[in-house]
């Protein structure tokens, strides 16, 4: 104990202390998390231009483009030009993707 001007004071007190050990702990966290997002191989990976981020974009826009999952060795475009084309045609199981009337128009 410290006397000042006739008063004793405690300088032991630790309230608060916890408080400012998590503000700490937080910054430290917070610091870490920005370093590894900004870093060079988190965004090649990840980036706008990332390899896992471009290869999601390229199975996305197949699979709304076409109605169907592209298969993961089918990197060409498909023709287009054919009747035979996988996005209106199972050749798996011989039929179209789309419903049709079950006996023909007369």
């Amino acid at each position: 104990m410290d006397f000042i001007w006739g008063e004793c004071v405690v300088l032991n007190n630790q309230r608060g202390q916890t408080v400012v050990e998590y503000i700490l702990l937080l910054s430290v966290v917070v610091s870490l998390v920005f370093t590894f997002y900004k870093s060079q191989t988190f965004q090649s990976l990840f980036g706008a231009n990332g390899s896992i981020g471009q290869t999601i974009k390229n199975e996305s826009e197949f699979n709304y483009r076409h109605a169907y999952p592209r298969k993961s060795g089918d990197l060409n475009q498909a023709d287009y030009a054919g009747a035979s084309h996988p996005s209106y045609y199972d050749s798996i199981q011989g039929q179209t993707r789309f419903f049709g009337p079950k006996e023909p128009y007369q």
